[in-house]
C-alpha cells in the first residue's frame, strides 16, 4: 500500500486550542483530493465562550460545523455558555454541507446564512428563542432541517421553496393542526415529524 493511499484512509484528529480544548477533524476521502473533507466540532463549554471563534470563519474549506450549547436552565449560570448569535461571517463558509448549532440562545438568523448554497443539513434543535426563520427558505440545497424544540408556531409562507427538503423535524414546537396541514401540503415529498 502506498503512502498516499494509506493517508487517504486515515482519520486525522488535530486538537487546536481556542482558550480551551476543541476538535478539528480532517479526513481524506481519496487520493486525488487528499484532506478535502474537514469538520469542526466543539461545544460552548469547551470553548468557554458565547461566540463561535473568529478562526472558524477562516476555514473556507470547512464542510461540517457543529457547536453545541449548554442547558443553562439549571444551577449556577455564571459558568454557562450559549451562542447568542450566528455572525454574518458565516457566509465565508460556502463549502459547508452540514451545520449544527444546537442548544443555543440565538434569536435571529442572519440573512448571510442564505449564501450557504451547498448546505444540505441544518440542525437548530433547542433554539427556543428563534422566531423568524424566513432566511432558511432561501437555502434551496437543504435536504434535512431539524427545528426540534424551537417553540415555533408557524413556518414561513414560502416553505414550498425548499424543493429538495427530504426530512423536517418539528417535534417540540407549538404548531397547531391547521399549520401542520399547510406544512404537509407545501412539502408533499418530505418526511415531517411533528
Amino acid at each position: 500500500m502506498t503512502t498516499v493511499k494509506l493517508i487517504s484512509t486515515i482519520l486525522i484528529l488535530t486538537v487546536t486550542a481556542f482558550g480551551a480544548c476543541s476538535t478539528k477533524v480532517t479526513t481524506a476521502n481519496n487520493i486525488d483530493n487528499n484532506f478535502s473533507d474537514t469538520a469542526y466540532s466543539s461545544s460552548t463549554k469547551e470553548l468557554r465562550s458565547n461566540k463561535i471563534p473568529d478562526s472558524i470563519f477562516l476555514m473556507t474549506n470547512l464542510r461540517h460545523l457543529s457547536i453545541s450549547g449548554m442547558d443553562c436552565d439549571y444551577g449556577d449560570n455564571t459558568n454557562c455558555w450559549m451562542l447568542k448569535e450566528l455572525p454574518k461571517e458565516i457566509e465565508k463558509l460556502k463549502n459547508l454541507r452540514t451545520l449544527s448549532l444546537t442548544l443555543t440562545a440565538m434569536q435571529t438568523l442572519p440573512k448571510e446564512l442564505s449564501k450557504l448554497q451547498n448546505l444540505t443539513t441544518l440542525d437548530l434543535t433547542d433554539n427556543s428563542g428563534i422566531s423568524n426563520i424566513e432566511t432558511l427558505t432561501q437555502i434551496s440545497s437543504l435536504e434535512n432541517l431539524y427545528l426540534y424544540g424551537c417553540g415555533l408556531t408557524k413556518l414561513p409562507d414560502n416553505l414550498n421553496d425548499l424543493k429538495n427538503l427530504k426530512e423536517l423535524g418539528l417535534v417540540g414546537n407549538d404548531i397547531d393542526k391547521v399549520e401542520q396541514d399547510r406544512i404537509k401540503k407545501a412539502l408533499p415529498n418530505c418526511t415531517i415529524k411533528f
